[in-house]
């Protein structure tokens, strides 16, 4: 039972962390290189990861069985160490980094059991996975500029349409999307590694265990994980489609090969690699290609720093925490208490985090009504003696922007009914002369239904009636794209979702997605009111 228990602990504990740290880099960048809008991505998204783990119980092995060999047959207060101790080690690292290096804490941690236990560690195994900890960042970064290079060369000269080469690039990123997803879940079997052979438990329910784990974990966790993949997506790899090919192929290609044995032909090891990490190290590698930085320096510094931090911390905290319990009932129970510790006093610090974060939106939006109010007494002492003409004539202006956007919208559901009428036309019998005929006007009609040129006019007008908005929306939240800001400015003038959807040529659908994004980015909460705060600013 013991045991049982804490396979459970140990999977819920290492899942979490690796669905929360890791699992973000690789959905947002397959989000960012357009593979994650497709059904099939989205629906083999769990197979895959899964699947990967899966594998190597069937392999005979994970990609670190050397070190996990006396791991494997390990008593519960040995696997619950080390389960807390690189909980704690993520957690001290997150501090200062947004890439922790799990796994290599994972397998610092199983070092740290080991000495305490009173065994030797292999010191060439030791020295061999220190040295591939360094060179899967530094390969993938490699990588990442290589292909990065060799693409802007390859298609230098090329008169390639722009479509034609979207859809050879979205095909290529699903491809490597797939091959992602498997391979990460290959390589970070290490959770699997919490099922031992002489446990008397069968494999299969052992299996059940942690796949249990890991989907409590995902829907618990579901929330968070989307809200960073989609950061990821929209803010860190708002780069052109090529750089994120780049990384996406950069970091398949190192999680592959030290998933495998060819590491092994330069002294090196196959050892689980974190996707943060390698992503990263992939977008300073096409930095330094594209001579302009796409990453932050203090990232860099700080994903250095985990690599080196976070796994000795994991050692020292799994040899003293090995140590201090012992192999007894009452050793669990320390773990235990340790752990209900660390995790209350990680709340906590993450409650007053979150308050601050609060006050902090609170404070910034009481300084933008002082500053909008003050505003608007500047101009209402300016414009006191011909106030009322002014305000007659922008709502005059607002009435005629609004007037021609319903317009357009009208007029293209006209064109549509009148489109498939004529389709109903073409369709009967009749002689080749009405056929040209019919199919002249469904071109001229199809063309004439984009009104692009019209949209174009009410988005410029747009412009320049709301300029004051526009210009402080930009201020209050530079990180807006240019849909989201023209998405802001249709929900100000109180169009509807099917009108917006008309004006910026989506699917209603799309549009409450956007509103869904727009709504993450301006820091709302649920009961927060989108127009009500949008009017606001």
């Amino acid at each position: 039972m013991a045991l049982l228990l804490s396979i459970i602990f140990s999977s819920l504990l290492l899942g979490s962390l690796l669905i929360l740290k890791d699992l973000p880099f690789v959905e947002g960048t397959i989000l960012a290189s357009g593979a994650g809008e497709r059904w099939s991505v989205r629906i083999l998204t769990p197979i895959l990861l899964l699947g990967g783990m899966i594998v190597p119980i069937y392999l005979g092995g994970s990609p670190s069985s050397e070190t996990l060999v006396e791991y494997s047959t390990s008593g519960t207060v040995t696997i619950l160490a080390i389960s807390l101790a690189t909980f704690l080690a993520v957690k001290i690292t997150g501090r200062f980094s947004r890439f922790p290096a799990i796994a290599y804490a994972f397998m610092a941690a199983i070092a740290g059991t080991t000495m305490a236990s009173g065994n030797r560690l292999n010191a060439s195994l030791c020295a061999s996975y220190a040295l591939s900890w360094i060179a899967a960042p530094l390969l993938c970064a490699a990588l990442a500029a290589g292909i990065y290079r060799i693409y802007a060369i390859s298609t230098k000269n090329r008169t390639i349409h722009l479509a034609v080469l979207d859809a050879r690039l979205l095909a290529v990123s699903t491809l490597l999307a797939f091959l992602l997803l498997a391979v990460t879940g290959y390589n970070s079997s290490l959770v699997l590694a919490f099922l031992p052979s002489n446990s008397g438990l069968p494999i299969l329910a052992q299996l059940a265990i942690v796949v249990g784990c890991a989907m409590t974990s995902y829907l618990i966790l579901s929330k968070r994980v989307s809200q960073r993949k989609w950061d990821i997506a929209d803010s860190e790899l708002d780069i052109n489609s090529q750089s994120v090919l780049a990384v996406l192929m950069a970091m398949v290609i190192t999680l592959v090969l030290f998933s495998g044995n060819i590491p092994g032909l330069i002294g090196l090891t196959a050892t689980p690699v974190p996707p943060g990490t390698m992503f990263v190290a992939a977008l300073a590698g096409i930095s330094v290609s594209r001579n302009r930085a796409l990453v932050e320096g203090k990232d860099i510094t700080s994903s250095v720093f985990a690599i080196f931090f976070s796994p000795a911390l994991a050692m020292m905290a799994a040899f003293c925490i090995t140590k201090v319990a012992g192999d007894s009932l009452t050793g669990i129970i320390f773990i235990l208490t340790l752990f209900l510790l660390a995790v209350t006093g990680s709340a906590l610090l993450r409650s007053k985090e979150d308050k601050e974060i609060q006050n902090g939106i609170m404070l910034s939006r009481e300084r933008q009504a002082f500053s909008t109010q003050k505003t608007l007494s500047a101009l209402e002492a300016k414009a006191k003696i011909n106030k009322k003409d002014l305000l007659d004539k922008l709502e005059g202006k607002r009435k005629e922007l609004v007037d021609f956007a319903l317009g357009i919208g009208d007029q293209k559901k006209f064109m549509e009914k009148i489109y498939d009428d004529l389709k109903d036309v073409r369709s009967m019998e009749d002689g080749p002369d009405k056929d040209a005929r019919t199919d002249e006007l469904l071109s001229s009609l199809r063309e004439r239904m984009y009104f692009t040129s019209e949209i174009n006019d009410f988005y410029a007008r747009s412009e320049i009636l709301h300029k004051d908005f526009n210009r402080r929306l930009a201020e209050a939240f530079p990180n807006l794209t240019e849909n989201e800001r023209k998405l802001a400015n249709l929900l100000r003038q109180g169009f509807s979702s099917k009108y917006i959807a008309s004006l910026m040529n989506i699917a209603p659908k799309s549009v409450e997605i956007n509103r869904y994004r727009l709504r993450a980015k301006l820091g709302l909460r649920r009961e927060d009111n989108l127009i009500k705060f949008i009017k606001s600013i």
